[in-house]
């Protein structure tokens, strides 16, 4: 009696040689590359490669950037003390204690450091200081205060009384009286202060092309001298003995 075979598990048809003897073919191993499988059976599988170049470039990036943020956060924050203005001090005056403190400000500036406010306290204003305006170097008067025998005398100018470059706080000037074109008589200017200081330069707030000057001059000759600014006949000449 011939035993039943399994409907699932179907055997393989016997393949005759030609000699009438039956031969089964033998199947091909699990995992063959006849069975259509990856490789051999116990044989890795490939894996993918860790870039691990990429991976360190990526870390490298991140902490530098991390350093440079926190650089230039903490560059933004430096602060440097420089002096302030806190009351109005009118041009000549001597600064008083009451007048400066110190203020942190961030950035390039120009203005005196707040180690210098002592040392600048009784210097004299060159211009008119306004409250909340950082002291700086032009706005303080270059040279020697009043002494016996001297005064101060506002001229105001207009282009071609004074040298094209300007004056400024220190410079020794020669106070010419103009010829009033009006009046008969010499033509040449009249010397009133053969060596005058000047104390204060500041553009006409009033006159375009104006300027505003504070002269040191010979108590003597400071009434001529501001009577020819009122003319405005008074011409100034940069000598030799300037500050600048």
């Amino acid at each position: 009696m011939t035993s039943p075979t399994s409907p699932s598990s179907p055997r393989p048809a016997a393949a005759h040689n030609g000699r009438g003897t039956a031969t089964i073919p033998s199947q091909p191993p699990v995992g063959s590359s006849r069975a259509g499988g990856a490789g051999l059976l116990g044989t890795a599988l490939q894996t993918r490669e860790r870039h691990n170049g990429r991976i360190a470039l990526a870390l490298f990036l991140i902490v530098g950037l991390a350093g440079g943020g926190a650089y230039l956060y903490s560059s933004a924050g430096s602060k440097t003390p420089v002096v302030e203005v806190v009351r109005q001090v009118q041009v000549g005056q001597a600064l008083q204690r009451a007048d400066l403190t110190t203020i942190d400000v961030s950035g390039p500036v120009t203005a005196f450091g707040g180690a210098r406010l002592e040392e600048l306290v009784g210097q004299r204003a060159a211009v008119t200081l306004v409250p909340h305006t950082l002291l700086q170097k032009a706005m303080i008067a270059q040279g020697q205060t009043l002494q016996t025998g001297q005064a101060q005398v506002g001229v105001a100018v207009t282009s071609g009384q004074i040298p094209a470059d300007g004056l400024e706080p220190g410079d020794v000037v020669r106070v010419l009286r103009l010829p009033d074109k009006n009046a008969a008589g010499a033509s040449v200017p009249a010397v009133l202060a053969a060596g005058a200081t000047v104390f204060s330069s500041v553009p006409d707030p009033t006159t375009n092309g104006s300027t505003l000057l504070t002269l040191v001059v010979p108590d003597a000759n400071s009434n001529q001298i501001a009577a020819a600014s009122g003319a405005g006949l008074v011409a100034l000449v940069k000598v030799p003995g300037s500050g600048s």
